[in-house]
């Protein structure tokens, strides 16, 4: 698990977020890196804690989600996660397509539709395909950035950067963004751990996925931080990373980049797929893989023309809706099942009305924590001077209230099971 999550995010989404850290929040770099570090650990953490529930149910985590939302219940975060892969794939498509479209050259839109043709093909070779891919990506990246990490340590350096961000808000920004990079792939979480034995230790499935994931994104998003110091003025993040190692460099970067990129969408495609599939889409996983792809390109020929921006606002909205789910999923999984509470994907009830419930209300009391100037700006994250705590918030309010709304309904259980003729007197 550690080479193929580590291959997974040693990419330019994590490369990506040290560039937004410097060229949009303009945060000094001792700020930028500990949000790095502080955000990756608190978002490795459930990513890690959910690839547990692989190996222990044998289901694709979307799936898995009926235990806790019910058999129509789980739709919701189904077709979420589904219009997350399908944004992440257009994400990448962009990237693909950016660096495609420089070292051909040709028109970008071209570039984008050549990139997610080789995409889509990857990604109908399925699970095995992908772990060996990953495999051999980690091995060759290692290298890449050991060189790329000394030249923007040295860059760093000798930089003239002067930063105007910062503060408790600037600080919270990084974190969020941060976080947001393992976070996002906790509904995968489970795809790719389901395959491992039963009775695996659930150290032996934590520890691996929790390195894989914090070091690459640590590592790779502050190289991003450093080189952007240094080379910002370029203004796009994929021409930072191809003049990293010098100009004379520049077209077998680009061509790392796309493969690079192919290894880390790949699982989103697969992934994505699954999620369609729990939706009770009557279609085969190819056919799925097909639709979402083309929908992907659509998205990154429509949103390639502010790329930084889109990749930005996608990386909250991922955030905005897994926190309260992931909250909930580990709560069933960690605390219900041991009490014979969490029914098995097949068993589960239509739907599940403490987590519906739980999920609604914990994004709703979120929102006045929320901060994304300037098009929205909440009233409780105005009051802090612009710090955006809605993750926390949407995490703490979805786990305690799923908690209580479960143990109450248990109760209930367990009197009409006790007092039967009062359970049927009642109207």
């Amino acid at each position: 698990m550690f080479p193929f999550w580590f291959g997974a995010n040693a990419t330019l989404y994590s490369f990506l977020v040290g560039f937004l850290g410097i060229a949009v929040l303009r945060l000094p770099m001792d700020l930028a890196v500990e949000g790095v570090v502080l955000g990756t650990v608190l978002g490795s953490i459930p990513f890690a804690l959910l690839s547990i529930v692989g190996p222990a149910t044998g289901y694709p985590q979307i799936a898995q989600s009926r235990s806790s939302f019910g058999r129509r219940g789980a739709y919701l975060p189904a077709a979420l996660n589904w219009f997350s892969t399908t944004g992440w794939s257009a994400v990448t498509f962009i990237l693909g397509g950016l660096a495609f479209s420089l070292f051909l050259p040709i028109p970008f839109v071209v570039g984008v539709a050549i990139f997610a043709a080789i995409q889509i093909v990857v990604a109908f070779y399925g699970h095995n395909f992908l772990h060996r891919f990953e495999q051999v990506m980690a091995l060759i990246l290692v290298g890449i950035f050991a060189v790329m990490s000394v030249v923007a340590v040295q860059g760093a350096t000798a930089a003239a950067y002067a930063p105007s961000g910062g503060g408790i808000a600037g600080f919270a920004f990084m974190t969020i963004l941060a976080a947001s990079i393992p976070l996002s792939w906790a509904p995968y979480a489970a795809d790719f751990s389901r395959y491992l034995a039963r009775d695996t230790a659930r150290r032996r499935v934590f520890a691996p996925a929790f390195l894989g994931m914090a070091v690459a994104c640590i590592w790779v998003e502050v190289i991003g931080v450093l080189l952007t110091m240094s080379l910002g003025f370029w203004g796009d993040p994929v021409l930072v990373f191809a003049h990293a190692l010098g100009g004379g460099l520049v077209v077998p970067l680009l061509l790392l980049l796309v493969v690079n990129l192919l290894a880390a969408n790949a699982p989103n495609l697969y992934s994505s797929g699954l999620s369609l599939l729990a939706l009770d889409v009557p279609v085969r996983r190819g056919s799925s893989v097909l639709v979402g792809g083309a929908i992907a390109t659509g998205l990154a020929v429509w949103g390639g023309t502010d790329r930084v921006s889109f990749y930005e606002s996608w990386l909250f909205f991922v955030e905005y809706w897994i926190a309260p789910w992931a909250a909930i999923v580990l709560i069933s999984f960690f605390v219900f099942r041991h009490r014979g509470a969490e029914p098995s994907p097949d068993t589960a009830p239509p739907w599940r009305a403490s987590a519906l419930a739980a999920y609604v209300a914990a994004v709703i009391v979120a929102v006045p924590f929320m901060n994304r100037a300037p098009r929205f700006v909440g009233p409780v994250s105005s009051a802090l001077a612009g710090v955006d705590l809605s993750n926390l918030v949407s995490f703490a309010a979805a786990s305690i209230l799923f908690y209580a709304l479960t143990s109450w309904g248990e109760r209930r259980s367990r009197a009409a099971v006790d007092h039967p003729l009062v359970s049927e007197s009642e109207p």
